[in-house]
């Protein structure tokens, strides 16, 4: 399903309008109901008030007679059902409806009272109002049903909700042809990279793009300047990767042909050796490059680490080329202490298996080489150090470089060994140094990569 950005604004809008519309009728209608209680309750008052100087008024308090005027005075009310009684302090009726009964004494000490009660199953609101007629003291009531208070009331919330519905409205319509232009930009933005060749990995413009879109943009262009650096160290490498590969295969070629035109069979033979020892060096040209693409392209996923040991790694590599160490008359020796890291076990043996055949290379016949691991403090640290030729303080940061090598130092290498061992450290989050032997001859290169726990 995709995801639209305009679907979610509208979405959440209208969520979150359809709440804040709810929230403001029960508002409203709490507000509309305290205004027209207030306004009616007023009434309901003057009401009391004007039945105690209409009882004043008379000569006597005859109960018939007052009951005559007060109907005439109140019960003319199109709409509501008016009751109202004249209490003695005793709770004595005096005149008006027996059913509208007179509230505790207590309630009426401040002189007047406003409270809601039930009468013949309809609710209803009573004014109360402690006066003095004729020198004694009465209870006036005056009731009356609500239903001019609910209607009053609805209409006041009818209206407040349709203009709250107008205002909604119009809210979502100009807040989705506002989203409409605000994402003009973007669109903007999707053409100039849609128009872009596959190779154009020029950065984008971030100044004419929205704030908010400007840190995408930034991520964006330094996406694009990795991948553009990828690019030119792959095209690179293939250059140089061809270049390699020609030289030995080219001579592969010759020798074959030159041996094709000999009858001699010892020559024969001489030039067989001769092949074998090229397409020796072409294999291993081959899968140093195939290791090196691999470690330049992050193959070593999270499904390919594993925690593992450098110990048992030293110890298996050592193994298999301690034939080659015997041949050359070299003391290939072992110095293993636990180092737990969290890698890839085929990279990690062929990182060691680059360091011992360089230091088995440029060591001398008669020569040491010593292989050691172990632990400093939150880094597994593996060490290679020989007594070999060495390397000058000031090329050794280019010793790392594809294809380079020391004018003079000899040996049957391309250049790649240590090419691949930076590139397996970096890729386990490790780095790789170099530095002179403390016999002061030699060469020590030491791999530092986080300590697994």
């Amino acid at each position: 399903m995709q995801v639209s950005i305009r679907r979610l604004l509208f979405r959440w809008l209208s969520v979150l309008l359809l709440l804040a519309l709810a929230a403001a009728t029960l508002l409203g209608h709490s507000l509309a109901l305290r205004q027209v209680t207030a306004a009616y309750d007023w009434v309901l008052v003057d009401t009391a008030q004007s039945l105690t100087r209409l009882i004043n008024s008379r000569p006597d308090v005859n109960p018939e007679a007052l009951s005559n005027s007060a109907d005439m005075m109140l019960r003319t009310d199109q709409f509501d059902r008016i009751y109202y009684s004249v209490h003695d302090k005793s709770g004595r009726l005096i005149a008006g409806d027996a059913q509208l009964r007179p509230p505790v004494s207590k309630s009426l000490e401040a002189g007047e009272l406003l409270y809601d009660t039930i009468l013949e199953g309809e609710a209803v609101r009573v004014a109360a109002m402690r006066v003095n007629l004729r020198g004694v003291d009465a209870i006036v009531q005056v009731a009356e049903t609500t239903v001019k208070r609910s209607e009053l009331t609805k209409r006041i919330v009818t209206g407040m909700i349709a203009i709250e519905v107008m205002l909604v409205v119009s809210v979502v319509i100009l807040v989705m042809f506002g989203v409409g232009k605000g994402l003009e930009p973007l669109e903007h933005l999707r053409e100039e990279i849609g128009a872009r060749s596959h190779r154009d990995l020029r950065p984008i413009d971030a100044e004419r793009a929205p704030v908010e879109v400007r840190p995408l943009i930034v991520t964006l262009n330094e996406l694009l300047a990795r991948l553009d650096l990828t690019l030119q160290s792959q095209q690179q490498f293939v250059a140089n990767a061809a270049h390699q590969l020609r030289t030995p295969l080219a001579g592969l070629r010759m020798q074959v042909e030159y041996g094709l035109s000999q009858s001699d069979p010892e020559e024969h033979l001489r030039v067989l050796k001769e092949l074998g020892l090229s397409t020796e060096r072409a294999v291993r040209l081959a899968n140093q490059l195939l290791t090196l693409a691999r470690a330049e392209a992050g193959f070593a996923q999270a499904d390919s680490m594993r925690p593992t040991d450098l110990r048992s790694v030293a110890a298996d590599v050592v193994e298999n080329w301690m034939p080659a160490a015997i041949s050359k008359k070299i003391d290939l020796g072992l110095d293993l202490k636990a180092a737990p890291v969290l890698g890839d076990v085929f990279l990690l043996r062929e990182l060691l298996s680059n360091l011992i055949n360089n230091a088995i290379a440029y060591t001398p016949p008669g020569g040491r080489v010593t292989v050691a691991t172990g632990s400093r403090g939150e880094v597994a640290v593996l060490r290679v150090e020989d007594d070999g030729v060495g390397i000058p303080e000031a090329l050794r940061p280019r010793v790392f470089d594809r294809f380079y090598r020391v004018d003079g130092a000899g040996g049957e290498g391309c250049g790649l060994g240590l090419a691949i061992v930076r590139e397996i450290a970096h890729l386990h989050g490790g780095k790789v140094d170099i530095s002179a032997a403390p016999a002061g001859r030699g060469t020590v290169v030491i791999l530092e990569l986080p300590r697994a726990c």
